[in-house]
């Protein structure tokens, strides 16, 4: 998994085993919007990448923090990263 390079903004990131994110407020899942954000920014032209990279988190957050929905994975990790060119996701969201 790639650093998000960040200006001011702290790395969200995730505490394990929980899967939260360290900077959002208690129990706000990883990856969060501003995780989403950096994580996009760090594969910047590398969708696939990003992909299969989120795609292993997935498997590790599942075991780690008991997580068995698969809906709840699949929109957690997945569903955000299919990003087209204008760096707008398939949801609408940047």
């Amino acid at each position: 998994m790639r650093t998000p390079a960040t200006g001011r903004e702290p790395v969200h990131e995730p505490t394990r085993p929980s899967w939260c994110c360290a900077v959002c407020p208690d129990g706000t899942p990883w990856p969060c919007p501003p995780g989403r954000t950096q994580l996009a920014e760090a594969y910047v032209g590398e969708p696939v990448a990003l992909s299969v990279d989120v795609g292993e988190l997935l498997t590790l957050a599942a075991e780690e923090a008991g997580i068995t929905d698969p809906a709840e994975l699949y929109e957690r990790f997945v569903s955000w990263t299919w990003i087209d060119g204008t760096g707008i996701d398939a949801g609408g969201r940047p």
